[in-house]
């Protein structure tokens, strides 16, 4: 028997005295033995298993849970666009309070993201987008966005940015006041683009 099947025979094996030892047969039984199986080994000494895991035929073969390794794969894909759209969030200027809402993101995690990113500290506020620019911004925010009310859409607010150049927390915030048009027409608050500490 290769070194392989052993090492097979003796995880299943453990395996499944270990579930015997805690009187967990609902899980033993998981493990595809039958009943009667189960009440042979539970007579087996150590050593006895020792000879079966080592000596005997291979008792134990791979198969593959596609469901569940769909799932798995399924959930690696989207920890990845995650990662990626983070990324590309600070690089277009998204601001602390920003990548805390979205991703729940502290200013520590935002600074060391922009070093490992390259990204160069901010320094004081960025300028508001002129008059023209913010009108010809929210004519093409019609048209992006999946919900113009909606200031959560993440994706178009990105796409808005790379657009027109505009900062992604400066678009944050002119998404806001589009969608809630009474409140004061203000620059965005002083705490969305101070740098985090460790960041100066």
């Amino acid at each position: 028997m290769s070194s392989s099947s052993a090492n097979l025979n003796q995880a299943l094996l453990s395996q499944v005295m270990g579930f015997l030892r805690e009187g967990n047969m609902r899980r033993a039984l998981a493990l595809g033995f039958s009943e009667d199986e189960l009440r042979t080994l539970r007579r087996l000494r150590a050593s006895d298993i020792d000879s079966l895991a080592c000596a005997g035929p291979v008792v134990a073969r791979f198969s593959v849970d596609h469901a569940a390794l769909r799932g798995v794969l399924a959930r690696i894909d989207r920890d990845q666009d995650r990662e990626t759209l983070i990324d590309r969030c600070l690089r277009l200027g998204a601001s602390v309070s920003m990548m805390g809402a979205f991703f729940g993101l502290t200013g520590n995690d935002c600074s060391t993201r922009r070093q490992l990113l390259g990204i160069a500290p901010r320094q004081g506020r960025l300028a508001m987008p002129s008059e023209k620019a913010e009108h010809d911004a929210w004519e093409r925010w019609q048209h992006i966005a999946l919900d113009p009310k909606a200031t959560d859409d993440l994706q178009g607010m990105v796409t808005l940015a790379e657009e027109t150049d505009i900062p992604l927390a400066v678009v944050w915030h002119l998404v806001k006041q589009w969608v809630d048009p009474g409140q004061p027409r203000t620059a965005p608050p002083a705490e969305e683009w101070a740098s985090p500490e460790g960041e100066r």
